[in-house]
C-alpha cells in the first residue's frame, strides 16, 4: 500500500524536544505516545480495568518489542522549531507554561511556534505532514487514525499539553483511508463539534470502534459480550465515556487571547484566597491549604485531586508516595484551544476516574516541609467537586477572578 499523507497544523506552541532545551521537534515517537493515551482512552470504555487486555489490543495497532506496528508513520520535513525567544504573551500564559517551561518571563525551553515566514516574504500557517502506511488489519488502521483525530481533537503533543500547548489539527488528508474515516471525516473540528459535549463520547466517526477492537487479531473471542464496567467501577486511568466531563467557553480570540483567559482563570481558581498586601508589597492570591494545611494543623488537602506534586516554594511541597517512591498524578483537567485564527475557544475537560489506586498498599499523601512531615487526605470526592465547579463556571462564562486592589 502506498503512503497516505496528512497535513498537519500547529494551533497552540508545541514544547517537545529530544533531550536538548535549545531544540524543538515533531518526532514520529512522540506523536505515537500521544495516540497511544487516546488509544487507551478509547479501547479502556470496552476493557474497563483488564490492564492485560488493553495492552493487547493496543500491541495489535501500535507493535511492541517482539514485532512492529502494522501503521508506518514517518514525517519527510519536521516543522522549523523556534530559539529561545520571548513569546508574545503575559504573565497569565506564562503562569501556564510553569517553571519548568518559563521563569521570570523568559522561556528555558525551544519551541515550534503556529507560524512560520516565508523566505523573504510574510508569516504563514505553521503546517507540516504526517505520512502514514497501513500494511495490516483495516481494524488496526482504522483505530490508528481514530488514535490520531483524539489526539488532534482533545489532547496535543509535548509539554504543558494539560495547559493549552502543543495543539495539532489535521486540515487535509491525501490518498488511500481505511473505512469509515475520509477526507472530510478527518479533519479536526472547529467550535460547534464542542459547544454541545458534556462529557467526551466516541460519537460521529468513532461509532463503531467497539467492531474494530473485536476484529484486532489480539482481541479475544466474545470481547463484545463483556459487561459494560458498573457505573461506580471507576477506571484506574483517563478513559473516554461518563466518567468525564467537558464544557466549552463563549469567548472567542486567538490563541494568546484564549490562553492568557485560561491562565488568569485557572489562577484564581486554584488559589481562591486573597491575602492584602504589606507596605511596599504587591497583592497576592494563594490557595486556602496554603493557611490551613501547610502553614496550620488540617490534614485535608482538596487541592492535590488537581494534581501532585503540588510545590511551596524550594522546600516544601506536597506528594504522592508509594513504595518508598514518589508518585507524579498528571491533572485530570485539561484546558485547550480549539477553533483557529480569531475565532478560537477554551475546551475544558476532565477525567473523574480514580485519583489514587484503591489497593491495599494505597498510595499516601505526604507533606514534606523542614522539621514537619506528616500524612495528608484527598478525598476521591475533591476531584469531582473541583472539576464540576470549574466547567461550570467555564460553561456560563463567569469568572473566577476577583478584585486584588
Amino acid at each position: 500500500m502506498t503512503w497516505t499523507t496528512l497535513r498537519l497544523q500547529v494551533a497552540t506552541p508545541l514544547f517537545n524536544t529530544d533531550g536538548h532545551q535549545n531544540q524543538a521537534s515533531v518526532r514520529v515517537p512522540s506523536l505515537r505516545g500521544a495516540m497511544r493515551f487516546w488509544f487507551r482512552a478509547l479501547a479502556g470504555t470496552i476493557t474497563g480495568n483488564d490492564h492485560q487486555l488493553l495492552a493487547d489490543l493496543e500491541r495489535a495497532v501500535f507493535g511492541a518489542t517482539d514485532h512492529s506496528s502494522p501503521v508506518k508513520l514517518r514525517i519527510p520535513e519536521p516543522p522549523t522549531a523556534d530559539q529561545i525567544t520571548p513569546l508574545p504573551v503575559d504573565d497569565h500564559i506564562f503562569y501556564l507554561l510553569g517553571l519548568g517551561l518559563a521563569r521570570d518571563r523568559q522561556l528555558n525551553r525551544a519551541y515550534i511556534p503556529t507560524e512560520t515566514r516565508l523566505p523573504n516574504g510574510p508569516k504563514i500557517p505553521q503546517t507540516f505532514d504526517l505520512q502514514a502506511r497501513f500494511t495490516g488489519s483495516p481494524e488496526a488502521a482504522a483505530l490508528a487514525l481514530t488514535a490520531l483525530w483524539l489526539t488532534c481533537t482533545y489532547g496535543g503533543l509535548g509539554a504543558r499539553v494539560r495547559r493549552g500547548f502543543g495543539a495539532l489539527r489535521i486540515i487535509a488528508a491525501d490518498g488511500e483511508l481505511p473505512p469509515p474515516w475520509t477526507e472530510h471525516t478527518l479533519r479536526t473540528p472547529g467550535p460547534d463539534f464542542y459547544e454541545p459535549l458534556m462529557r467526551l463520547t466516541a460519537t460521529g466517526p468513532l461509532t463503531d470502534y467497539p467492531t474494530w477492537l473485536a476484529g484486532l487479531p489480539t482481541a479475544p473471542p466474545g470481547l463484545l459480550e463483556r459487561p459494560t464496567p458498573a457505573a461506580d467501577d471507576l477506571p484506574a486511568y483517563p478513559v473516554l465515556g461518563r466518567h468525564t466531563a467537558a464544557a466549552l467557553h463563549p469567548t472567542a480570540g486567538t490563541w494568546p487571547t484564549i490562553l492568557t483567559l485560561a491562565g488568569k482563570e485557572w489562577r484564581h481558581f486554584r488559589a481562591s484566597e486573597t491575602v492584602p498586601a504589606g507596605h511596599g508589597e504587591r497583592t497576592r492570591i494563594r490557595t486556602p491549604e496554603a493557611k490551613t494545611t501547610i502553614d496550620g494543623t488540617s490534614n485535608h488537602f482538596p487541592l492535590g485531586a488537581l494534581g501532585l506534586p503540588v510545590g511551596y516554594g524550594k522546600d516544601t511541597s506536597v506528594n504522592a508516595h508509594h513504595a518508598g517512591e514518589e508518585l507524579r498524578r498528571a491533572s485530570p483537567l485539561w484546558l485547550r484551544p480549539v477553533g483557529t485564527g480569531s475565532q478560537m475557544r477554551l475546551f475544558s475537560f476532565a477525567f473523574l476516574g480514580e485519583l489514587l489506586p484503591a489497593t491495599p498498599d494505597r498510595p499516601v499523601v505526604r507533606l514534606k516541609k523542614p522539621g514537619r512531615q506528616r500524612e495528608l487526605i484527598i478525598h476521591q470526592d475533591n476531584l469531582t467537586e473541583r472539576a464540576t465547579q470549574w466547567l461550570e463556571i467555564m460553561r456560563k462564562g463567569e469568572t473566577f477572578v476577583r478584585k486584588t486592589t
